[in-house]
C-alpha cells in the first residue's frame, strides 16, 4: 500500500521527466541545460533546488511564453513545498494545452495534497492528449486506490501493463488492489511477477512484506516466514520486520525462534512495547512457571513503557490467572476495562476469571457486555454457552453454541463444547458427530479425539474406540487419562491383561492416584494375582488416608489462623 504514496511522490521526480523530449533538447539548448542540471541535483542536496529555481526564473524572464520553462519551475517549487507551483503548471497549460506531462505533474501535486478527484481529472486529460502514456494510467490507478475505487484502479493499471509489460510498479500496485479486493490468488500472482521483473530494492522489500502479510491472511505461515526472512536480509535492523518474524515463528510453534526474533527487535529498540508483549506470550506457551515468570517481566516492562497498553495488561492478567492468582488477575482485567470501556477482550478475561472464582452471575454479566462490544466474535458466544452450561441452563448454552457456529463454521472449540453438552445429555451419536468435526478442524486436539473414543466405547463401537485411543496416545503419549479410559474399555471386554498393562502405564505417569491403584487391584484380582492385588489395595488405602489427614491438617491450620 505504501507504494502508492511512493508512486505519487515519484510523479514529480523520476516519473515526470524534466527533459520532455529529444526535440526540446535540440531546439532549446539554454532551457535543456538547466533541465539537465535540475535532473542531476534532484539526486543530490535539496538546497541546490534554489539555484535551479533561480535559473528557471531567468528563463521565464527571458521568454515568458515558454511553457516548458513554467513547467520545470513549477516542479522546482513543488519540491520546495511551495504551493505556488500550481500557478506555473496552470500558466504552462495556458501557453500549450497539449503538454500532457504538465497534467501529470499537476496530478502529482493534487495527489500530494489529498485532492485525489482533481488529480484523476488531470490524468484523464493527459490520456486524452497522449493515449499511450503508461505513466498516466499508472498514476490514475494509484489515485483511484486512494479513492477506494479498487476495481476501476485495476482496470487502469491493467492498461498500463498492456502498454508496458515490464512495468513493475503497475504489477505491484495492481497486486495491492487485488489484495484489498480479497482476490488473493491474483494478488499473489502480481506480487510474484513484480519480484521476477527484478524491481528496485525498495520496491522489492515492499513486495516481500505485502506478500508475507497476504500469506498470513491465508494462514500459510510457512510461506510468510520465507518472505519475511528475505525482507529481514535486506533490512536486518528493521524492528517491525523482526517483530513480524517473531509473530510468525510463534504461530508456527517455533517458540525459541520467536523469542530470538523478539529479543533482536528489543535489542535494536528497547521501547518497542509490542515486542515485549509478543515475547511474553511466547514464554507463556512454554508451559512452566519459570517461563511464566519471564513472561510476567515482559508484560510489566510493556506497562512501564505505556500504562495504558491494553494488550500488555490483559496478557499480564492471564499470566496471573494461570499462576493461580485469580483476584489479582481479576483486578488487572478491571483496570483494562476502566482504561478502555469498549475492550471486549478485557470483559471476556474477567468473565473467565469470575467463573474460576465461582461467581457465575458476574461471569455472565461480563460476557454479555463483551458480546455487546463485539457481537460478531464466535469465541464470546462459545464462552457464554460454557458459562450457561455451568449454570445448568443447557438450552441457552446450546443456542449460543449454534450462534457461534453460524458466525464461524470453522471454529473447533465451539464444536467441542457442544459435543460435551450432547455427551452430558446422553445424546452420544450427536456428541460423536461434533467431536469428529472438532477434531477435523483441529487435528492436534487430543481432548476431542479422547472424548470421541469414550463416546464410541459407550456406543459399543469397540474398534472405533480403540482406534481413537491409539490416536490420542500418538498425539500425547504422556496422557494418563487415555491409558485409564482404554483400561476401562479393556475391562468391559474382559481383556484384563491389556487393562493391567494400561493401568500400570497410567500409574507411572500419575503415581499418587489412589483410584488407579484400586482399579489395578481389581484387575489383578481377576487375573488371579492375589499378592499384587493386595499390595495395590494397601497402597490405595494409604494414599487415601494420607490425603484425608492432609485435608484435616489444612482445616485445623485455617481455624488456628482465624
Amino acid at each position: 500500500v505504501e507504494s502508492f504514496r511512493k508512486a505519487l511522490s515519484l510523479l514529480g521526480t523520476n516519473k515526470a521527466k524534466l527533459i520532455t523530449s529529444q526535440e526540446a533538447m535540440e531546439t532549446q539548448p539554454y532551457l535543456s541545460l538547466f533541465s539537465y542540471h535540475l535532473f542531476l541535483i534532484q539526486e543530490s542536496e535539496d538546497s541546490l533546488l534554489l539555484h535551479a529555481l533561480d535559473a528557471f526564473n531567468s528563463v521565464v524572464s527571458m521568454n515568458p511564453d515558454h511553457a516548458e520553462a513554467h513547467h520545470q519551475r513549477g516542479l522546482c517549487r513543488m519540491h520546495l513545498q511551495d504551493s505556488t507551483g500550481v500557478q506555473d503548471f496552470n500558466k504552462a497549460l495556458q501557453i500549450d494545452p497539449n503538454l500532457y506531462q504538465v497534467h501529470l505533474s499537476r496530478a502529482a501535486l493534487y495527489g500530494a495534497q489529498g485532492r485525489y478527484a482533481k488529480a484523476v481529472l488531470d490524468c484523464n486529460e493527459a490520456i486524452r492528449i497522449q493515449p499511450k502514456s503508461v505513466k498516466a494510467y499508472l498514476y490514475k490507478g494509484a489515485l483511484k486506490f486512494y479513492l477506494k475505487a479498487y476495481k476501476s484502479a485495476v482496470e487502469d493499471l491493467t492498461m498500463a501493463i498492456q502498454m508496458d509489460s515490464a512495468c513493475s510498479f503497475a504489477y505491484y500496485n495492481r497486486g495491492v488492489c487485488f489484495h484489498e479486493l480479497r482476490d488473493y490468488e491474483l494478488a499473489l500472482r502480481d506480487y510474484s511477477i513484480t519480484l521476477l521483473l527484478g524491481c528496485k530494492t525498495e520496491l522489492e522489500l515492499k513486495v516481500l512484506i505485502n506478500r508475507g502479510l497476504l500469506y498470513v491472511e491465508l494462514n500459510d505461515y510457512g510461506s510468510a516466514l520465507q518472505d519475511f526472512k528475505a525482507a529481514a536480509q535486506k533490512q536486518p535492523e528493521d524492528v517491525i520486520i523482526l517483530h513480524a518474524l517473531g509473530v510468525i515463528h510463534h504461530r508456527l510453534g517455533q517458540l525459541q525462534e520467536a523469542v530470538d526474533a523478539y529479543s533482536q527487535a528489543l535489542r535494536l529498540d528497547p521501547f518497542l512495547q509490542d515486542s515485549h508483549v509478543g515475547r511474553g506470550n511466547v514464554f507463556m506457551d512454554y508451559g512452566h512457571n519459570h517461563a511464566r515468570k519471564q513472561a510476567q517481566r515482559d508484560f510489566l516492562s510493556a506497562l512501564h513503557l505505556n500504562p495504558l497498553c491494553s494488550s500488555a495488561r490483559i496478557s499480564l492478567a492471564y499470566n496471573l490467572q494461570v499462576l493461580g492468582f485469580f483476584q489479582r488477575a481479576w483486578n488487572q482485567f478491571t483496570v483494562a476495562v476502566e482504561v478502555n470501556p469498549k475492550c471486549w477482550a478485557a470483559y471476556e478475561g474477567r468473565a473467565v476469571t469470575s467463573l474460576q472464582m465461582g461467581n457465575m452471575f458476574a461471569a455472565l454479566q461480563d460476557i454479555n457486555t463483551a458480546i455487546k462490544c463485539n457481537p460478531h466474535a464466535e469465541q464470546l458466544f462459545t464462552n457464554r454457552g460454557l458459562i450457561q452450561q455451568f449454570m445448568g441452563d443447557k438450552a441457552s448454552a446450546m443456542k449460543n453454541y449454534q450462534t457461534a457456529i453460524s458466525l464461524n463454521p470453522e471454529y473447533s472449540l465451539t464444536y467441542f463444547n457442544a459435543a460435551n453438552l450432547f455427551f452430558y445429555n446422553g445424546q452420544f451419536e450427536q456428541a460423536c458427530e461434533y467431536y469428529s468435526r472438532a477434531f477435523e478442524l483441529d487435528p492436534s486436539d487430543e481432548s476431542a479425539i479422547l472424548n470421541r473414543a469414550i463416546t464410541h466405547a459407550l456406543l459399543r463401537k469397540v474398534p472405533a474406540s480403540l482406534q481413537d485411543f491409539n490416536e490420542a496416545l500418538c498425539l500425547n503419549p504422556l496422557s494418563a487419562h487415555a491409558y485409564f479410559n482404554r483400561a476401562n474399555l479393556y475391562c468391559s471386554l474382559r481383556q484384563f491383561q491389556s487393562a493391567e498393562r494400561d493401568l500400570t502405564q497410567a500409574l507411572m505417569l500419575q503415581p499418587g492416584d489412589a483410584l488407579l491403584y484400586k482399579l489395578r487391584a481389581d484387575v489383578r484380582g481377576h487375573l488371579g494375582w492375589k499378592e499384587q492385588a493386595l499390595d495395590d489395595y494397601r497402597t490405595a488405602v494409604e494414599l487415601q488416608d494420607s490425603r484425608c489427614c492432609s485435608g484435616l491438617e489444612n482445616d485445623q491450620n485455617e481455624i488456628f489462623a482465624s
